[in-house]
């Protein structure tokens, strides 16, 4: 079972994969972190970055910062960049579940819905948290400032758009006690 993961940031989507995967023996699958490696030297993606952005490579590797300071001033440099890195990411990512011999496969992505990744989950979740739980999470874990918290926030999709392609609803406002309950009366009800 291949488990599509949505929320926002700071919404606790760590919380229910680290469960998952320490109790329930899930995979799991990042796509940012498989974003990362596939623009490692010797990938078609790292590659293709070099062809397009031949700036950015500093010692044989891609400069991130460079790159993201060259993608994140210009439109279409960075409709580029994601029209290399989001195929190359989908691409591993079907080859990661392919493999897997796991029984519960877990595919946290921000760039899940609309991306078509979510068409190779059988169940998509949604976590909830309260917006200022959130923040109060960001500001705590990542030093970040209650204006930086907000704009992140306010950038990634609305969690009416999550909540209404969700199969579940898992809400990670209170204590991770109460989010594995949560977990774990999904996974009975599907025999898991």
């Amino acid at each position: 079972m291949v488990i599509g993961l949505m929320g926002g940031v700071g919404c606790g989507k760590s919380t229910v994969m680290n469960y998952l995967e320490k109790t329930y023996g899930a995979y799991i699958i990042e796509a940012d972190q498989v974003a990362k490696e596939i623009m490692n030297p010797g990938n078609e993606v790292y590659h293709k970055i070099a062809e397009t952005f031949p700036e950015v490579i500093q010692n044989g590797k891609i400069d991130r910062k460079s790159l993201a300071d060259i993608v994140f001033a210009s439109e279409e440099k960075l409709a580029k960049l994601n029209a290399i890195t989001h195929p190359g990411t989908i691409k591993e990512i079907m080859k990661l579940i392919a493999i897997a011999e796991n029984d519960i496969i877990v595919l946290e992505s921000a760039i899940l819905l609309g991306s078509g990744l979510e068409n190779y989950c059988d169940e998509l979740w949604f976590v909830y948290c309260s917006l200022e739980t959130r923040i109060k999470r960001l500001m705590d874990n990542r030093g970040y400032s209650r204006e930086k918290c907000i704009s992140i926030i306010n950038n990634q999709p609305k969690d009416e758009e999550y909540n209404a392609c969700a199969d579940e609803y898992i809400d990670n406002s209170y204590s991770e006690e109460k989010t594995r309950e949560q977990i774990d009366l999904i996974l009975r009800k599907m025999d898991c």
